[in-house]
């Protein structure tokens, strides 16, 4: 009986634990040892399961530097209704809210309550994730001759956007019967939300203490000083965090990363994967990791699991031969620029060590920031004196 052998039968279990394995391979081996068996079972990867107390010290803090910044979205309000939608806004650090009502996701219609926002708040910086119509180049435009900077949060770091889908969940939750209330709540009524309930609830929840910024959002929404002090202690805590051993991970280094628990059952533990990855490169807290073909995706920190503590590869960890749904691998130079399209013919490699060329929108080499050049973008054009 050889040690393949029982490595085959251990994949067939699909139990992990070293005393269920000890069990099955006790009664399927009876004439190996227990010290043999107990060896092939050390060797093999273990589970990693992502416990709050092991992820929880990875997470950057939402807040932003400058004051006056805001994350926006879109709020289905149900079909047959009106508002069909509402366009929520809510401070970064004040978590003061506005929705402003909206009968349809068309661009053209967001660019007029985007445009209603921008007159009477004044906003430094929106955040979003990537609706198509918070991207559209007319409204990118509304906002960059505002002067608004826009960060768009991709799928991959949606956690990012956690404050403003707490906050939708929270109006969800607030609309909900009182105790003279005639109505029960399943009525139509807390279905949705009406101009003048939304009215109401916004009151509510601006002028209710908020244990995170210590008052409630109005308060620090017209008290400049509140929002200074509360940026200066964000600072401060990110400064503390920065000191956590491996907290910025190096190029080359190898990881797994936390797979999302969106299977539906609710009772299944975040879990690890069981391929790693090659940190290509990184930016900020963003990391980009690549397969084996050269595929790659970009991951937060927080979801990252070094597989070795000096970042090598261990000898029973496979390294991921691709990415499913991700075509691209990292683009490595500029070749020319179509000022007309506004795309970019760039190169890029893959892991065969050959390079491939396409052609590009500018927007695949900004991320998150559509306003702004990239490094790569500043340096090709710095060369041709642009």
């Amino acid at each position: 009986m050889t040690d393949e052998d029982i490595n085959k039968f251990i994949d067939e279990i699909h139990f992990r634990s070293s005393t269920h394995l000890m069990h099955k391979l006790q009664n399927k081996f009876p004439n190996v040892e227990k010290k043999h068996l107990q060896r092939i079972i050390d060797s093999r990867l273990k589970d990693h399961f992502g416990k709050t107390f092991r992820v929880e010290p990875y997470y950057v803090k939402i807040f932003s530097h400058s004051p006056n910044c805001w994350f926006h979205d879109l709020m289905d309000n149900g079909k047959d209704i009106s508002p069909r939608f509402w366009h929520v806004f809510i401070g970064t650090n004040t978590h003061y809210a506005v929705a402003l009502p909206l009968n349809d996701k068309k661009a053209s219609s967001v660019k007029k309550t985007l445009a209603e926002f921008i007159n009477e708040y004044k906003p430094y910086k929106l955040t979003s994730d990537e609706e198509s119509a918070f991207i559209e180049k007319g409204n990118v435009k509304l906002l960059t001759d505002h002067k608004v900077r826009i960060h768009i949060i991709t799928e991959q770091n949606h956690s990012a956007l956690g404050i403003i889908d707490r906050f939708i969940r929270t109006l969800r939750d607030m609309n909900i019967p009182v105790d003279k209330s005639k109505r029960q709540s399943h009525d139509a009524k807390y279905k949705s939300i009406t101009p003048k309930r939304m009215k109401k609830l916004l009151e509510i929840y601006n002028s209710t203490y908020h244990s995170r910024i210590k008052c409630t959002p109005f308060e620090m929404f017209t008290d400049g000083n509140k929002e200074k002090e509360y940026i200066f202690e964000q600072i401060d805590k990110k400064e503390r965090q920065e000191g956590i051993k491996n907290f910025h991970l190096e190029d080359g280094w190898f990881v797994r990363y936390l797979l999302s628990r969106n299977t539906g059952m609710t009772k299944k533990r975040f879990q690890y994967s069981w391929e790693c990855y090659k940190i290509s490169s990184h930016r900020g807290n963003m990391y980009t990791l690549m397969a084996q073909d050269g595929t790659v995706m970009n991951l937060p920190r927080y979801r990252l699991l070094l597989c070795n503590e000096d970042g090598t590869k261990p000898k029973n960890i496979k390294w991921a031969e691709t990415i499913p749904g991700q075509w691209n691998g990292e683009i490595s130079k500029i070749i020319s620029y179509d000022k007309k399209t506004n795309k970019y013919t760039v190169e890029f490699k893959m892991n065969d060590d050959k390079t491939y060329v396409d052609e590009i929108p500018a927007s695949y080499l900004r991320g998150n920031f559509p306003q702004d050049l990239s490094e790569m973008e500043r340096e090709f054009r710095l060369g041709l004196n642009v």
